[in-house]
């Protein structure tokens, strides 16, 4: 008997595979990314006016899905590239997206420009020469040298020395890279610039929230000079999508609702207002937290003297 081979179509179990193979070599051909590999390091500010208890790092995420920050740390390491101290662990992932900011600073820093950070650490960052990293395990993620270091943790190249007088504060100017590795490839002597800030130009830092503070050093005034008189501006009043609020020196500024409740603030109670220099925030109308504040009346309050207060509107 002749044996006869039959050419017909594919069983409907041989045609589903076949049209399955060129996803699957799609996903084994595709690179995974990691989940947290593409955050970078874009402030680092160890002191204000000499106090090294006002400290913050800023981190950016260059693309959306990054934010499984659960269990990473911000670390200390010295010019040698030896272990110093963790100043803060993260115990919950972040909101994700491209461009999106996660703020790590200490107590005395979020009291003193009155925002929330994402992290709270403690204050550990060395002044001068040191190495700050934000790792998790198995991976160190991004970590940025300053100073006279010798061994970087991360690149070849280390930042400038970073004092803690004034305001100043590394201040990333060049991206890193959009392709996953552990860690990122980093050349911090041309990726980041020494920044002073002051009131006419401050540094601002950013939560994952979206708030924003601007950091500038607190004036003290010169030669027992007069202070300014005592103006306290906002404008433009009304405002839909931001207004600027201008104090005749740093202090405490709060926004109030018509409740009375404290719902932003920026500088301390412990300064004493009308010092030299301006001080000038920009309110884009949302709370501590980030969240945009119904329309409505709102009192903008400068110092503990009931002089200072101005009485604005906000309209969506």
């Amino acid at each position: 008997m002749r044996s006869h081979l039959v050419f017909g179509r594919p069983s409907l179990n041989v045609r589903a595979a076949l049209a399955f193979l060129p996803l699957l070599a799609v996903l084994h051909s595709a690179p995974a990314n990691a989940t947290f590999h593409l955050t970078e390091i874009t402030k680092v500010l160890v002191g204000v006016n000499g106090n090294g208890q006002a400290q913050a790092v800023e981190l950016k995420m260059l693309a959306a899905g990054e934010n499984l920050f659960a269990t990473g740390q911000i670390r200390v390491y010295d010019a040698g590239g030896t272990f110093v101290d963790s100043l803060g662990t993260f115990t919950a992932n972040v909101g994700s997206g491209a461009g999106r900011f996660v703020l790590c600073a200490t107590h005395n820093f979020a009291a003193t420009f009155g925002i929330v950070p994402d992290l709270i650490i403690k204050p550990g960052l060395l002044v001068g020469t040191g190495q700050v990293s934000f790792e998790k395990a198995g991976c160190l993620v991004n970590a940025l040298a300053y100073g006279a270091v010798t061994v970087p943790k991360n690149g070849i190249t280390s930042a400038a020395a970073l004092p803690s007088d004034a305001a100043t504060a590394l201040v990333r100017t060049i991206e890193d890279t959009t392709v996953p590795s552990c860690p990122l490839a980093e050349d911090a002597a041309a990726r980041f610039s020494l920044v002073s800030g002051d009131a006419a130009t401050p540094i601002v830092f950013h939560n994952n929230a979206g708030a924003s503070v601007s950091v500038f050093p607190t004036a003290t005034g010169v030669d027992g000079a007069a202070a300014p008189p005592f103006v306290l501006r906002v404008h433009p009043n009304p405002f839909g999508a931001r207004a600027t609020i201008v104090a005749p020196g740093y202090g405490f500024l709060g926004v109030y609702d018509v409740r009375g409740r404290l719902v932003r603030r920026w500088g301390s109670h412990s300064v004493v207002p009308r010092v030299m220099g301006p001080m000038t925030v920009d309110w884009d109308g949302t709370d501590t937290r980030g969240n945009r504040l119904p329309s409505g009346i709102y009192f903008v309050q400068y110092g503990q003297d009931a002089g200072g207060r101005a009485r604005v509107v906000l309209l969506r």
